[in-house]
């Protein structure tokens, strides 16, 4: 014996019928009343939301022999071929197998014979966004000057991708998702009919899960009724949706949000070894972040979960910040969910992320101390060896006094070059002072990989040339206009302002203020000889430093 489906068996009939969109069926019923037809219409939304059943009820209704205050009767010959499929006035199209030129021709060919039993010939063009380029503009010309009787539907769940000079000769209506409490009735109404015992909570967890689609909730309702027999418990739908391991994740987020790392992870290993699935346990988790951050909002009545989960929430965030709720959610949200259930790691990645944050200051600092006493920096490097002073340079008119160490063999020179790497960085502080080009680019090479918000933060200071200082400003002048306006974008945002002071305090000391500027505006006679001498530069890179710098008079 053959059995329709849930959703085709109980598909609406009239637009009375049709569930949670009033603002389409109205319309639509008055304007059949009203014999205000138009010859295209545009049907827009989610997937399950009655698109394509509304364009047969609106079909039914503009050929019904008899109708009955905008609706079809569903008594009358037209009506009853159009229910079984059988109707010559009506046909359906699915524009993903009939979307070139060469369909869209054949409709233009077909559309001038006239209806064979009802008024109207009612074209259905189901996800219409398929259509090709030249189908499209084909199917253009049809739409602008069709037949008096020919009256074209087109569904689809991405309007955006149908070209403006189709939508715009058409009626335009879109479907929104079904609320819960909607697909709850409709539900109710079908176990009714078919005998099927149900728990309002059963009901509204399937309601949940198909997030506002009629269609998926009656087809997770049978499926649920070939599973487990004609009834509807919360047990059987938490088991069917994999819901069974959900206070794992109440238990979670619990620990995540009063900060108990340990057992947070002892949580997740827990699940992994019941054979949970882990990814269900990530968007129950998150889903209940978010609840938790719209309760501390005053939002509460926005929120769509279970009423004993609700209570538990509220409670829960009484005793956290609205902060705490919101790193613990960035954490979760960072973390990429692309694995198989059986890796617990991006989880527990994400959970010590999130109290990273909660580890103590090991140097604080009090909020009101002066910004000097802010900044960490490392003990100054001890000289290696004995110096000599070099003779001066004369450029520019200036007189500088720069030191080389005294290295007599090749192995001096590596030793020297070990110490300096292994040793910390020492802050740079004289005014004008160059930045050492090796330290320079151990900043670039330390960004490299650092993706900002549009660019690579080391492959845009890698046209930054010669970096100097200015006081406790890091100035970088960079020598296209593009490069510094690229750097001046990601200076603006938090993470990568905080990725570059972090590199500048690794590798030069300090965490620097950041001043950007032009190569070319930099002039070098507003510049000592230590900051553009490139023999000062070589001398610097072999371990040099500047003693003293004076002003030869002329």
């Amino acid at each position: 014996m053959t059995t329709q489906v849930l959703y085709r068996k109980w598909r609406p009939r009239t637009f009375q019928e049709i569930t949670g969109q009033e603002h389409v069926s109205t319309v639509l019923k008055q304007a059949v009343k009203q014999g205000r037809i138009s010859h295209a219409y545009l049907f827009s939304g989610p997937r399950g939301t009655g698109k394509t059943t509304t364009a047969r009820v609106l079909a039914k209704a503009i050929n019904c022999l008899e109708p009955q205050d905008g609706e079809p009767d569903n008594i009358c010959s037209l009506c009853k071929n159009a229910a079984l499929g059988r109707s010559m006035d009506l046909i359906e199209m699915d524009a993903a197998s009939n979307r070139g030129i060469d369909d869209i021709r054949s409709i233009r060919e077909k559309i001038h014979f006239a209806p064979t039993e009802g008024k109207y010939k009612v074209y259905i063009l189901d996800e219409a966004h398929q259509l090709t380029k030249d189908g499209a503009a084909a199917f253009l010309k049809t739409l602008e000057e069709p037949p008096s009787h020919v009256v074209f539907v087109l569904c689809t769940t991405d309007p955006q991708k149908i070209p403006l000079t189709i939508i715009s000769r058409c009626q335009r209506f879109d479907f929104r998702r079904l609320s819960t409490e909607a697909i709850v009735t409709k539900l109710h109404f079908v176990c009714d009919q078919e005998n099927i015992q149900s728990e309002t909570k059963a009901l509204q967890a399937l309601a949940r899960a198909a997030s506002g689609s009629m269609r998926d909730a009656e087809n997770l309702l049978e499926q649920l009724v070939v599973t487990y027999g004609p009834k509807a418990e919360i047990a059987s739908v938490e088991e069917l949706l994999g819901l069974g391991h959900s206070d794992l994740a109440k238990d979670l987020v619990a620990f995540l949000l009063i900060g108990n790392t340990p057992s947070a992870l002892a949580t997740i290993d827990r699940a992994s070894r019941d054979g949970a699935d882990l990814r269900q346990i990530y968007n129950s988790s998150l889903e209940l972040l978010r609840a938790a951050l719209m309760i501390q909002c005053g939002v509460r009545d926005t929120l769509d979960i279970d009423t004993d989960i609700l209570k538990d929430m509220e409670t829960l965030t009484q005793k956290v910040s609205i902060t705490r709720v919101m790193r613990c959610l960035k954490a979760l949200g960072r973390m990429s969910i692309k694995f198989d259930g059986n890796s617990a790691l991006p989880l527990e990645m994400a959970i010590i992320e999130a109290s990273l944050d909660d580890v103590p200051d090991p140097h604080p600092v009090a909020p009101d101390a002066p910004a000097e006493a802010r900044r960490t920096l490392a003990p100054p490097i001890q000289p290696i060896q004995e110096v000599t002073p070099l003779p001066s340079s004369g450029h520019n008119g200036l007189h500088s006094d720069v030191i080389k160490p005294r290295l007599t063999s090749d192995s001096t020179i590596d030793s020297t070059r070990k110490e300096m790497s292994d040793a910390p960085h020492e802050p740079l502080r004289v005014n004008g002072t160059d930045v050492p080009a090796e330290a320079w680019n151990q900043v670039v090479r330390g960004l490299r990989r650092h993706k900002g918000k549009r660019w690579s933060l080391g492959a845009v200071l890698r046209g930054c040339k010669l970096p100097h200082l200015e006081e406790n400003t890091i100035v970088l002048p960079f020598s296209h206009r593009s490069n510094m306006e690229r750097m001046q974008a990601e200076l603006e945002e938090v993470e990568s302002r905080a990725a570059i002071e972090e590199a500048l305090q690794q590798f030069l000391g300090s965490s620097y203020a950041i001043k950007l500027t032009l190569h070319d505006s930099t002039s070098s006679n507003d510049r000592p000889a230590s900051a553009t001498s490139p023999l000062v530069r070589a001398v610097r890179a072999m371990g040099g430093r500047v003693l003293e710098e004076r002003k030869i008079d002329e």
